[in-house]
């Protein structure tokens, strides 16, 4: 069963109002102000958080990633990464998106979570950039609306799933880590922990957007990436594939990866543990 935070992590209370105090301020404080240079200090962050990991969950307003941030302390890797050390979330990943973006156009974030992705580039390059976020979870977007808010932010929220058909499915909730919900075809028929969401293609969700262009694109919805743009790139022109694809390749078991490097023409132009990142061939110069 969802906590009173889960629910309403301190929505209708302006930030500031969940300043973490006591031995929870001292430890983001410690961890905040440990060197991003090495992973040893990362491992570090891991070991102190634990207190207030393992406590009841709850919100903490902190400065992090360059905003005032609303972010709860257990429940979801991306946010507490973001919450205990900021200066080890996706530096790299962030920073190649950036320089994609840094002449402007569209960006799309699929699976978008509380927004971190996003956040990020609104802030960096304002309105420079279009913003699109997909994220069927209210719960997490409810909490990216609130931080977008707060540090005047504009981001286009798209509050629906995105497969290879339009339609209804069913959202699976993982309320232990909430980064790994997951779509399941059909409706919910009263499965516990389960949400029935809209369904839509990414080319529908750009024809209903008027997106003609996409400068970067970020996609993690935990191994359904082969069927959203499996499904993209047979029916969408090729004017509107992305020209950066920053994309995960944990779960790559159709081979997706191969079929954008050989087929499609795109060049890794690095990767990380988790995420590749890839430009068209005619523009990695760009």
């Amino acid at each position: 069963m969802s906590t009173t935070a889960e629910r309403d992590p301190g929505k209708t209370q302006a930030w500031g109002a969940h300043a973490p105090t006591g031995l929870a301020g001292w430890v983001i404080r410690i961890c905040h102000a440990l060197p991003g240079t090495s992973r040893i200090w990362y491992r570090l962050t891991r070991l102190l958080r634990g207190p207030i990991k393992r406590a009841p969950v709850r919100p903490f307003d902190v400065n992090a990633l360059g905003m005032e941030l609303r972010l709860l302390n257990r429940g979801n890797f991306c946010e507490m990464t973001a919450l205990y050390a900021p200066q080890f979330y996706d530096v790299p990943e962030l920073d190649w998106l950036a320089a994609q973006l840094a002449d402007g156009g569209t960006f799309v974030d699929i699976g978008g979570n509380i927004g971190l992705y996003s956040l990020a580039m609104a802030h960096r390059l304002g309105s420079r950039i279009s913003i699109h976020t997909v994220e069927p979870d209210a719960e997490l977007s409810a909490r990216m609306r609130f931080n977008a808010e707060h540090n005047g932010l504009s981001i286009n929220l798209a509050p629906v799933a995105l497969s290879d058909h339009e339609g209804i499915a069913t959202l699976k909730i993982d309320a232990r880590q909430r980064g790994q919900n997951s779509l399941q075809d059909g409706t919910a028929n009263g499965q516990a922990d389960t949400r029935e969401v809209p369904v839509n293609t990414l080319l529908a969700l750009c024809q209903s957007r008027d997106i003609t262009r996409i400068r970067a694109m970020k996609i993690d919805v935990e191994g359904h990436e082969p069927r959203i743009l499996g499904h993209f790139f047979d029916n969408a022109p090729e004017t509107l594939w992305p020209e950066a694809l920053l994309i995960e390749h944990v779960h790559d078991d159709n081979r997706l990866m191969q079929r954008l490097i050989d087929a499609l023409g795109y060049v890794e132009q690095g990767r990380t543990s988790r995420n590749l990142l890839l430009s068209r061939a005619s523009t990695t110069g760009g």
